[in-house]
């Protein structure tokens, strides 16, 4: 199916359900009026002729049988213009006086089509009803018959028919273009969002959905696409640029691998000779090992699967150990390592233990390793609008501005040559793990050194308890 015959698909099917609900709320709602006024009407009908029976009832009172009669008959006389029927009956059912001969008596109202009823006289006004509605009831040595057309209820109903037909057929007009219209834009908006995807899987992964002023649920949908093709492009990016530092990564030590190994292959060696140069081929191979690994460890730690055992952590032990532990390391290299851990009431972060306290000491241990001798560096728990925050700092030679957002990726070094130990990784791994626990990372400048700031979620209710 083109294109352009899904748009107007999708565009009149829009616009036909429109319709449809417009026009079923009409008819409910004309549907309702028809009935009610036609009862009123009728109601009102039924009380008109009441009001004649007892007006003539009453005439018995002074004029008697034969003055009832002479009433109907002068009724009878007049009442072709206004569709009344009158027929007055002795106590034996024969004909009196009325403008209709002898039909049979019965109780209760009926409705009684003009074509049933015995006119007398001939009947040359035209007719507005379609039938008489009437009852009898009995008077003094007789019974009296009284009915009026059915005109006025007829004309309304017409009325209220041909305001429904035009009622529906403007409101399915209206619906059908408002639809239509709104159909269009939708579907406009929609082949913008099938040209930008097409575009990406064609490999323009820059291309995004524009979005438009409404902030309705597609300027959602759109927004919630170009999060996802920011998320791919950078993902992409970034594969592409750890495939280069792999592959740079991986050049270094095999090539200082074969360079070993033909020496080792071309020049005579004893046991011990050939020990050592086996010895650091496979310390090149560990190393190349590690690298492989704790990329594997960050795809993990990036796929979520380390949720499902996440507890609540007491930050405050969790940092004084770590504390305890590197203490000596930094005293090893002159560095004074503090920490403002014990005066801070207790804090929690819902997590998993061992990968925060890797996130800490890679952190802690990225200061000892690059700050210079006698550097001062401290770790800080404090809290901020109910967040768990962790402040390390550290007088050392800092990071660059410009370098700062960089150095969380995969293999990426300061030192380009690459030619001191290490993988680039290690900032790697606490990027994905402060990612994994929703923390946002901060890096600032010291002035001199580097300040790194920690700010985790607030924690849930019942572990502030």
């Amino acid at each position: 199916m083109t294109k352009t015959r899904l748009t107007q698909r999708a565009a009149i099917r829009l616009a036909a359900l429109v319709a449809a609900i417009v026009s079923l709320t009409n008819l409910a709602i004309f549907s309702v009026l028809y009935f009610v006024i036609s009862a009123q009407l009728v109601d009102n009908l039924k009380a008109h002729v009441d009001e004649v029976q007892r007006t003539l009832s009453d005439l018995q009172v002074n004029g008697g049988f034969d003055g009832v009669a002479a009433m109907v008959s002068r009724h009878a006389a007049v009442a072709q213009s206004n569709e009344d029927i009158y027929l007055l009956v002795d106590s034996k059912g024969e004909y009196v006086a009325g403008n209709i001969r002898v039909i049979p008596r019965f109780s209760g109202w009926k409705t009684i089509p003009w074509d049933e009823l015995p006119l007398v006289g001939a009947w040359t006004t035209p007719r507005t009803s379609t039938a008489v509605l009437g009852r009898w009831t009995p008077v003094k040595n007789g019974a009296l018959f009284v009915g009026d057309g059915n005109g006025d209820i007829k004309d309304a109903q017409r009325v209220l028919l041909t305001g429904l037909l035009w009622g529906i057929g403007l409101s399915v007009f209206s619906a059908m273009i408002g639809g239509y219209v709104s159909g269009m834009s939708a579907q406009r908006r929609i082949a913008k969002m099938d040209a930008v995807l097409n575009a990406v899987a064609s490999g323009h992964l820059k291309e995004r959905i524009p979005l438009s002023r409404a902030g309705d649920d597609l300027d959602q949908v759109s927004a919630l696409v170009n999060a996802t093709l920011n998320r791919l492009q950078a993902l992409i990016d970034n594969l592409k640029q750890v495939s280069m530092d792999i592959a740079h990564d991986l050049r270094t030590p095999i090539a200082r691998m074969r360079q070993k190994l033909e020496i080792a292959q071309w020049s005579p060696h004893d046991l011990a000779g050939y020990q050592e140069v086996v010895g650091a081929a496979v310390q090149e191979i560990d190393e190349i090992s590690e690298t492989f690994d704790a990329l594997l460890r960050i795809s993990e730690i990036e796929s979520g699967a380390r949720k499902t055992s996440f507890v609540d952590v007491e930050l405050n032990a969790l940092l004084a150990n770590i504390l305890d532990a590197l203490e000596a390391v930094a005293e090893e290299r002159s560095h004074e390592l503090s920490g403002l851990i014990g005066d801070s009431p207790r804090m929690f972060v819902h997590g998993d233990r061992k990968l925060l306290n890797q996130l800490f000491i890679n952190l802690i241990e990225n200061a000892i390793v690059h700050c210079p001798s006698g550097s001062g560096i401290g770790v800080e728990l404090s809290e901020e609008d109910g967040r768990p925050k962790v402040t390390i700092k550290d007088t050392g030679p800092g990071i660059p501005a410009a370098e700062r957002e960089k150095v969380f990726r995969r293999l990426y070094r300061l030192e380009k040559s690459r030619s001191t130990k290490g993988n680039g990784l290690g900032l790697s791994l606490v990027a994905s793990i402060a990612d994994l626990h929703g923390a946002k990372i901060l890096l600032a400048d010291n002035n001199p050194g580097l300040i790194v700031v920690i700010t985790f979620p607030k924690p849930l209710a019942s572990n502030a308890a």
